[in-house]
């Protein structure tokens, strides 16, 4: 209970040694008042400071996202200064780190991994039927004929998996090209096995890059990671 000078430790929904890297979820406490006691028992001084300035809804999923992360950080053995937000608004992690931060309801999750010269993203989303079909905005026209055949709950939950991808990738991307990537510039293919193949047609010709993504389903929600190298330095 919040106010009665207790440790307050981060509730852990998950932790997975994953290709990308760590990646640990947490749960965000409902109420405002758990969520700053958990910030300032969880956060190093400066990002709680932080995060008292921002609006209840934000300051929620930032202090949680931070929680994952200060976990990921805890767990190897990296002693990082506060991350605050990068000029992209991503975090800004120590140089040999790379690292990526998702929410969804009441859970945050983090991923990391101490890469020298790639990228990671990782995305969240409740495996659950959404009330509109968002199939037309985040397929290409080669997926949306590939997802066609598909009965129409495995279809939606196809597109789900597409765009969770898609939005992993987005984010190991963004630190290479600074710029919001659409979705007709990405194409993925989910396999069995939990990986994916990429195509990649960057408006901008940026690139090229390597593009690794995963994916698995759990406990109602889908989760992906991405991993982006420049290919003349991919391994």
């Amino acid at each position: 209970m919040a106010g009665c000078n207790q440790p307050v430790a981060a509730a852990v929904a998950f932790d997975m040694h994953l290709k990308h890297g760590l990646c640990i979820g947490v749960r965000i406490p409902a109420e405002d008042e758990a969520v700053l006691a958990l910030s300032r028992e969880a956060l190093l001084p400066e990002e709680a400071r932080y995060a008292e300035r921002l609006a209840p809804l934000v300051r929620r999923t930032w202090i949680g996202g931070r929680v994952a992360l200060r976990e990921v950080f805890g767990r190897m053995g990296i002693d990082a200064p506060p991350v605050m937000p990068n000029d992209r608004g991503a975090p800004g992690v120590p140089i040999g780190i790379a690292a990526s931060i998702t929410h969804k309801a009441g859970l945050a999750v983090a991923l990391a991994a101490r890469e020298s010269s790639a990228h990671v993203g990782v995305d969240l989303e409740l495996d659950v039927s959404r009330a509109h079909d968002i199939a037309r905005r985040v397929l290409t026209a080669d997926e949306l004929e590939e997802v066609a055949p598909l009965a129409p709950t495995e279809r939606t939950r196809e597109v789900l998996l597409r765009f969770s991808a898609k939005e992993a990738i987005y984010k190991a991307l963004d630190p290479f090209v600074r710029r919001f990537v659409g979705f007709q510039e990405v194409a993925v293919r989910p396999c069995p096995d939990g990986s994916g193949a990429v195509q990649a047609a960057l408006t901008r010709g940026e690139g090229p890059f390597a593009i690794d993504v995963t994916w698995r389903r759990f406990d109602g929600v889908v989760l992906t990671t991405a991993r982006v190298v420049p290919r003349l330095l991919s391994s």
